[in-house]
């Protein structure tokens, strides 16, 4: 094969990742690239394949995992993502049985229940954010 194609081809899918930023054809471009050195050196398909399949997949599977944790550090987390963690004043006595339990956290008032169903909390005290459920916080003793 003509090491154009895989020429072409690299820079059909370097534009596609231009275009979409997506991390996922420009590993696929590295195999091209990895193909047209073969192809220059060695004339066979077979190999031209193999490599570009291989090139392209350890590049996507390999380091892409590393690319994304990189480049997608400034990622905006929401109120929600935000809260997990956080220590929270319970406002109203938190009850599962009863119904009730009000809490605040980051100057925002939520809803709150426990994790375990036997414990309550007061109001004033203090509670970790175990998760949420909808708009309430599901809050543990810290």
């Amino acid at each position: 094969m003509y090491p154009w194609f895989w020429i072409i081809l690299l820079v059909i899918l370097l534009i596609v990742e231009g275009a979409t930023l997506s991390l996922t054809t420009i590993w696929f471009a590295g195999g091209a690239l990895a193909a047209a050195i073969v192809s220059f050196i060695w004339d066979e398909r077979i190999p031209e394949y193999i490599v570009f399949f291989a090139v392209s997949l350890a590049l996507l599977f390999f380091i892409r995992p590393a690319a994304l944790r990189r480049f997608n550090r400034r990622r905006f987390r929401s109120n929600v993502e935000g809260v997990v963690g956080k220590t929270v004043r319970i406002l109203e006595k938190v009850d599962n049985l009863s119904g009730t339990g009000r809490a605040k956290v980051d100057g925002m008032e939520w809803a709150a229940a426990s994790t375990d169903a036997n414990v309550t909390f007061e109001a004033d005290e203090l509670a970790v954010v175990d998760r949420v459920e909808g708009v309430k916080l599901i809050v543990k003793k810290q």
